[in-house]
């Protein structure tokens, strides 16, 4: 699992939040800098993302486990 800091910058490998109709969601830059939603992922209360990350870029090989350091609910 890659614990991923937040980054109000969306730099690679970081996280930043947003919302949705439903509620609260974040964005993820992969380490290659492809940028995605986590809206359709499961947020624990410890910032553990679940099911794991597939980048949405096409071509990009990122899948892994994540966790969002300093993730609020």
């Amino acid at each position: 699992m890659i614990v991923v800091p937040y980054d109000p910058r969306l730099t690679p490998c970081s996280w930043q939040g947003g919302t949705t109709p439903t509620g609260r969601t974040a964005l993820f830059c992969c380490p290659r800098g492809h940028i995605g939603t986590l809206s359709d992922h499961e947020i624990g209360l410890d910032g553990t993302v679940s099911p794991s990350v597939v980048c949405p870029h096409e071509g990009c090989d990122f899948h892994e486990f994540i966790k969002l350091e300093g993730w609020k609910p």
